[in-house]
């Protein structure tokens, strides 16, 4: 009785098992299977912007996307038109994976990407394929315009979805998700705002430390986002057997009055680079850096083709996860338990 007592009192007070999501690799876009994942759309850009998306053929006939390097070490290149002034619009890319999805990890391996560029507006991000937009829901995990150097995460809903205002070190911009909400610009949805204090999240400044990732997971409870400089990416992500359970608090989280299955269903993965349009354009007389330039984002753009040669996307991998389970941490109660086996055998009085 007294060792059983004993055995008790240094269970109860030390730690027990804990569980944690367990994730499975369920697609891996690289460079071996990239073009053949996704489709290139090519029509009018749905936000009014000044480009030219090509489709596959085009695009690779015109340079605009290409393997850079080989075996593990390739990564995708999708660029823009750097040489020509074309009246109709600058050419670029718009891709949307084959596959859309209900939640999950997304890991996105970004080595270089086209912002802190005035004219463009680039974004890689997840939009649903189950209705009139925002049915269906829109998450922006990268975007910025002209010249920012701070990246902004998005979400973009129908009605009936607000966000809570803490559990993330981002700066909260907008609160109600819902495009038509008043008192917010028109589809700004709810965005919360990278930190300057957390450096190299977007353009230029992510590109000279070689990039980084982007890790968003999509649960029923909520959507949230992190980000890892190259140096700062973690074993679990690289080895790939992430643990968001070991990553610290989310730079955007967006959870609270908000039924995330009610407003996001079957999103595709899409990489894109608008210029100008309803975000570049509009902000243009905002920025004096790129209002010097020329009196309009669309004359600039289209005056000055090799003010783009760096606005390409430079893609090592897109990951995708799924919850395959729980794995369990052995804490001290495992390990006591064994002990009392090893050391008192199965004695009956062990559970009373």
């Amino acid at each position: 009785m007294y060792s059983t007592s004993l055995f008790r009192l240094l269970a109860s007070t030390s730690l027990l098992d804990t569980a944690f999501a367990a994730y499975n690799l369920a697609d891996s876009y690289t460079a071996r299977n990239w073009f053949e994942s996704f489709i290139f759309f090519d029509q009018k850009d749905p936000t009014n912007g000044f480009v030219q998306y090509k489709d596959l053929a085009t695009a690779a006939k015109n340079n605009l996307i290409a393997i850079d390097g080989s075996g593990d070490n390739a990564a995708v290149y999708m660029g823009v038109d750097h040489t020509t002034k074309d009246p109709a619009g600058r050419a670029s890319i718009r891709i949307s994976s084959k596959k859309s999805y209900n939640h999950g990890l997304f890991i996105f391996d970004i080595e270089h990407n086209p912002g802190s560029i005035c004219g463009t507006w680039p974004a890689a991000w997840l939009l649903s394929d189950s209705g009139k937009w925002p049915v269906g829901g829109e998450i922006d995990i990268f975007e910025g315009a002209n010249d920012q150097s701070d990246n902004k995460m998005t979400l973009h809903t129908t009605s009936g979805c607000q966000i809570q205002k803490t559990g993330f070190s981002g700066k909260l911009d907008t609160s109600n998700c819902d495009v038509n909400a008043q008192g917010q610009g028109k589809n700004m949805g709810c965005g919360i705002l990278h930190p300057p204090t957390q450096r190299h999240s977007f353009g230029r400044e992510m590109n000279v430390v070689g990039g980084g990732v982007y890790a968003t997971k999509w649960t029923s409870q909520d959507i949230q986002i992190f980000h890892f400089p190259r140096s700062s990416v973690p074993d679990d992500i690289t080895t790939g057997k992430p643990d968001p359970s070991k990553w610290g608090m989310p730079v955007a989280k967006f959870a609270g009055g908000c039924n995330i299955d009610d407003h996001f269903q079957n999103l595709n993965i899409i990489f894109n680079n608008a210029f100008c349009g309803d975000w570049a354009g509009e902000a243009w007389s905002s920025s004096p850096k790129c209002a010097a330039l020329a009196p309009t984002c669309q004359s600039y753009v289209q005056n000055n083709p090799n003010a783009f040669k760096d606005a390409y996307w430079l893609i090592r991998s897109v990951k995708v996860y799924q919850e395959g389970g729980n794995m369990v941490k052995r804490g001290f109660w495992s390990w006591a338990k064994n002990t009392w086996h090893k050391v008192f055998g199965n004695n009956k009085d062990e559970g009373t």
